[in-house]
């Protein structure tokens, strides 16, 4: 019991006497009485009667604390009994799989039951020391297992195997109460219990079990006894090749697919990663698992890493794996196409694919699922040359931007399916506006394709639009979520009319027709109906030529926003405010800690601050008129 020092505070005219207490398992808390109201009680607060009878109620608490903590002897032969029962019926599964032999069943078990007695004899922690090691070979235990056990241990960290929140799980599966003060007792008890259990199920084909007839009743009944009579058994007769199909087969590691989701989320908690970038890493990492194969976690080599490299050059990007993964990859392999030089995945990209596997895999390793350096993925990453980083994002040329405005999406068309042909309408949807939002607002697509009706405010101080994480959409980091001033030329030419005829309509996202589709949704939507087809309309016009890295790769939607961000690299502009409307990162220390405006000045200083710079970009649909408001039913729109 520790005692903290007594306190007093004056409250509602009288003088409070408080005094903390923290005991075992219970934490702290707080024992409050209340005494005179002048200062002259406060001498009588410190009075040897008054402190003699709070620790009287504090040793009472104590004495109680220990009590309800211990387990009868009934209650802990019942606990044991039950683990050993459900161990049994777990562990001797593989033994009713035909593809499995007996045998290397009987090894896991063997590596399990090991694993657990070690935590035992640890409190609760699984280490092999060297008089461990020296008895566990004297029982016979050959150096596969050794192998197999330190690989578990490893796997497991250096904490408790069975954290107080998986114990309490536990003893809630199997029906018994949990009481904080036999934490301890309880966790040997597991402990030896799982250790039985797995013993136990080393002799399920042993001739006496299997002459009983009730194999699995025999080990519950009896099993104690024969694991007795037998002494400890030694590990079965296999080869390490063997022992490395029951790694695989029976292994006491958790497959890696059921762990993805939570490590990734694990990464997104703790800031490592943003919403948007954790959707990109989970992708990634379930990719892996599809073209490698879904196996224990503690199965995987360096060599699954070098293989999923390989079959990735092997990919064109432009295959959208979430479409077939639900197959085997061995069944898809041959329908995703060759790769071409126009197809090819760059090497900054597989660097960045590289980059989510291996934050995936530290944090793996924090979460005690693999030891340290148990796979490098940034082993495996390619060379960039300076010429290659030059020749990413290649962005437009303004004349391609002015030549993209005068397309009959602006001018006038014959409506759905018929937008770049020449006619009298000018319908606003997505085809119309996000070209517009790219080239004014410097948005990445999906931030623009996921705009919702209520990220725009035109009422208060200057209108201006926020970019944050919705329904539709994640950020990319931290620093994407941001507020933007709406440009002139896109109120000029009636955007505010059209958000506030969508949220008269009762609309939630701005854009409902990029989310029609079940297979593509939002910027995935836009880009492979209405950009495709603007893209076609721009290569046939007289003297245009779309801009290409020598690799081949074409200017696209994004190259808008490397246009924009290119035109404002200017000595006279800040750059700071340059990366606030990007959504990037500020660099150093003074812009990160120290340059707040929107604190110091508010929302509105910042707004105009940011449209002075907006204002900067140049006005590629300067020759765009205003059209009366037309819009299609939401199944005709982008068309």
């Amino acid at each position: 019991m520790t005692k903290i020092p007594y306190t007093y505070r004056r409250k509602h005219g009288c003088y409070r006497y408080r005094r903390a207490v923290c005991l075992p398992k219970f934490g702290k808390f707080h024992i409050t009485c209340s005494l005179g109201t002048s200062i002259a009680s406060l001498a009588r607060v410190r009075a040897a009667a008054v402190t003699a009878a709070l620790d009287r109620v504090v040793a009472m608490l104590h004495y109680h604390s220990f009590q309800i903590g211990v387990r009868s002897a009934s209650e802990a032969n019942l606990l044991l009994k039950q683990v050993t029962d459900f161990t049994i019926g777990i562990a001797t599964q593989g033994y009713f799989d035909p593809v499995v032999s007996p045998e290397l069943v009987s090894a896991s078990c063997l590596v399990n039951a090991d694993l657990h007695d070690l935590a035992a004899r640890h409190e609760g922690c699984a280490i092999l020391d060297k008089a461990d090691e020296i008895r566990l070979r004297d029982q016979g235990r050959d150096d596969v297992h050794m192998r197999r056990l330190r690989q578990l241990i490893s796997a497991e960290g250096d904490g408790l195997l069975l954290s107080d929140m998986s114990l309490q799980q536990r003893l809630e599966h199997l029906g018994i109460a949990g009481r904080p003060g036999a934490l301890k007792q309880d966790r040997l008890l597991m402990h030896r219990g799982i250790r039985d259990g797995q013993l136990r199920a080393t002799r399920f084909n042993d001739p006496e079990v299997v002459a009983s007839g009730d194999p699995l009743g025999y080990l519950v009944e009896l099993g104690g006894a024969l694991i007795a009579r037998g002494d400890q058994p030694t590990t079965p007769g296999i080869e390490v090749a063997d022992a490395e199909v029951a790694s695989s087969a029976v292994s006491a590691s958790p497959m890696l697919g059921t762990l993805i989701d939570g490590i990734v989320n694990d990464l997104i908690a703790k800031d490592a990663w943003s919403e948007g970038v954790g959707e990109d890493g989970r992708r990634l990492v379930k990719q892996f698992v599809w073209m490698v194969g879904d196996m224990p976690c503690l199965d995987y080599r360096q060599m699954h890493v070098s293989e999923f490299v390989r079959e990735l050059w092997q990919i064109p990007k432009t295959v959208r794996v979430q479409s077939v993964w639900d197959r085997p990859y061995s069944s898809v392999r041959k329908s995703l196409g060759l790769v071409t030089a126009h197809n090819r995945r760059s090497k900054k990209t597989l660097n960045k694919d590289l980059a989510y596997l291996a934050s995936f895999t530290n944090q793996m390793v924090a979460a005690g699922y693999w030891p340290e350096d148990f796979i490098r993925p940034l082993k495996l990453t390619a060379t960039v040359t300076v010429q290659e980083k030059d020749s990413g994002r290649l962005p437009w040329r303004p004349v391609h931007l002015e030549t993209m405005f005068n397309a009959p999406i602006y001018r006038g068309n014959r409506g759905s399916k018929r937008r770049l042909a020449c006619g009298e309408d000018v319908y606003h949807d997505s085809a119309y506006w996000l070209p517009l939002l790219a080239c004014y607002q410097l948005g990445r697509r999906d931030e623009h394709a996921g705009h919702l009706v209520s990220d725009f405010v035109f009422d208060i101080g200057t209108p201006h639009m926020l970019i944050e994480e919705n329904l539709n959409r994640t950020l990319k980091s931290a620093n994407s979520e941001r507020v933007l001033p709406l440009h002139p030329r896109l109120l000029e030419l009636g955007f505010q009319e059209f958000v506030e005829a969508a949220r008269a309509a009762g609309e939630i996202s701005l854009f409902p027709e990029l989310w029609l589709n079940a297979g593509k949704k939002g910027g995935d939507q836009y880009y492979s109906v209405s950009w495709r087809k603007l893209m076609g309309w721009l290569e046939q016009q007289s003297g245009i030529a779309i801009p290409a890295t020598p690799s081949g790769k074409k200017a696209d939607f994004h190259s808008i926003r490397a246009t924009g961000l290119s035109q404002l690299d200017r000595n006279d502009i800040n750059q700071y405010i340059v990366c606030d409307l990007a959504g990037h990162g500020r660099e150093g220390t003074t812009a990160r800690s120290y340059q707040k405006l929107l604190q110091s000045g508010g929302l509105e200083d910042v707004l105009q601050e940011r449209l002075k710079v907006l204002q900067r970009l140049p006005d590629y649909a300067a020759t765009v008129s205003r059209q009366p408001l037309k819009i299609l039913p939401i199944p005709l729109r982008a068309r």
